[in-house]
């Protein structure tokens, strides 16, 4: 699997899965743009990968603006592939029933409306590529206390069947990862430890890594027989 000259754009990329996908895709060829909101976590996340300054630009875009992601396509004059795995599920607001529902619609602005800013400007800069987006466990197995993140994330594998159709030839996948080790649960605080523990209880008896959920994420990048999936990679979380 190569991505010799090919354009990436991964939105959401400077830090876990997202900087695991951009790390790989820069070591397989590619000309790589990371986005997200924030410059000085693009700015950290490109002083990790210096060795490929010549590959390698970074935008700051804030998908659940239409404008900010407009821009940052109008910088491409041409994308042969996508990754969307931007979009917190913040503990919070995952709570249908007590949490913030300011924070479950911003949920869903980048997770659904976020995804169709970018596949507008995608679409036009693209011709027999491919967009993968990121669903999550939560969406087949999700947990108490979890309706509005299962609900957020089943929705985006909606959309990718979807999107399938409407876009072909261009490919549209999801990629469905379990539990992976990333920041996100620094954000979980004294639960982090816990959450992760829980993975031992998977047959693959530990939490993912972002490089795991990379390499499937070039999978469904470079097999051209491959749209309107939605590829689990969870260490068999959706068996237990």
């Amino acid at each position: 699997m190569r991505l010799d000259g090919k354009r990436v754009v991964v939105i959401g990329g400077s830090s876990g899965i997202g900087l695991g996908r951009v790390r790989l895709a820069l070591s397989l060829g590619a000309y790589v743009t990371i986005a997200g909101r924030s410059e000085d976590r693009l700015s950290r996340a490109a002083a990790t990968l210096k060795n490929v300054p010549d590959r390698l630009r970074t935008v700051v875009a804030d998908m659940a603006d239409g404008q900010s992601i407009q821009s940052l396509f109008s910088g491409e004059s041409q994308v042969d592939h996508v990754f969307v795995p931007a979009g917190e599920l913040r503990p919070e607001s995952a709570d249908l029933l007590t949490g913030d529902i300011a924070g479950m619609r911003s949920i869903l602005e980048v997770r659904l409306f976020g995804v169709a800013h970018v596949v507008r400007h995608t679409k036009p800069l693209m011709k027999n590529g491919s967009i993968v987006l990121m669903s999550g466990l939560y969406a087949t197995r999700p947990a108490v206390g979890g309706a509005m993140a299962a609900a957020a994330v089943a929705a985006v594998e909606g959309m990718t069947r979807g999107l399938a159709l409407d876009l072909a030839p261009i490919r549209v996948n999801a990629v469905a990862p379990g539990l992976i080790d990333t920041p996100l649960w620094d954000t979980f605080g004294p639960q982090r430890e816990a959450i992760l523990a829980s993975a031992l209880k998977l047959p693959v008896g530990r939490a993912g890594r972002p490089e795991e959920i990379a390499e499937a994420v070039v999978f469904l990048m470079t097999n051209g027989f491959v749209t309107g999936v939605v590829l689990p990679v969870d260490g068999g979380g959706s068996l237990v």
